[in-house]
């Protein structure tokens, strides 16, 4: 007896996504044009004022502040706009896609309340670093702006 051999059917899918690693690269890509500008107007502030660090970072706050429908609307707002929708929509694919990330996640979401009191530490540590970041900017600017 001769086994007939039956033809399966091909399993390929053939997808034209962007895979996640590109997709990281472009939004880190889009923001970068904001994050410049807001690490400019930070280190112009840092002390001694006259340093070759500060003049660089007034440059480029001036340039951003000479082209506003350039800087103002493509840097600052339609770019990192763009990253936040590309991200959410990759973010999206991936969930629907994912069945081992929608299992990690749900277990992650599960031992939230068991760990509470580190993920609150851990929150009041994230908050508080960024409140002092801020604080310090704003003392930083005063002093540099206050008559000698």
């Amino acid at each position: 007896m001769e086994a007939v051999a039956v033809a399966q059917p091909l399993r390929y899918k053939a997808t034209m996504g962007l895979p996640n690693d590109v997709i990281a690269a472009w939004t880190f890509a889009l923001v970068i044009p904001a994050l410049l500008f807001l690490t400019a107007l930070f280190l112009r502030q840092v002390p001694p004022s006259d340093s070759r660090r500060a003049r660089a970072a007034e440059r480029i706050v001036r340039w951003y502040a000479s082209h506003p429908q350039l800087a103002l609307w493509g840097l600052l707002v339609l770019l990192p706009l763009s990253a936040f929708v590309l991200g959410l929509v990759a973010l999206l694919r991936t969930w629907g896609e994912n069945a081992q990330l929608r299992y990690w996640v749900s277990r992650s979401l599960e031992e939230i309340p068991k760990h509470w009191p580190a993920v609150s530490i851990g929150g009041a540590t994230l908050v508080s670093m960024g409140l002092l970041v801020m604080i310090t900017a704003h003392l930083m600017a005063r002093q540099a702006h206050r008559p000698r």
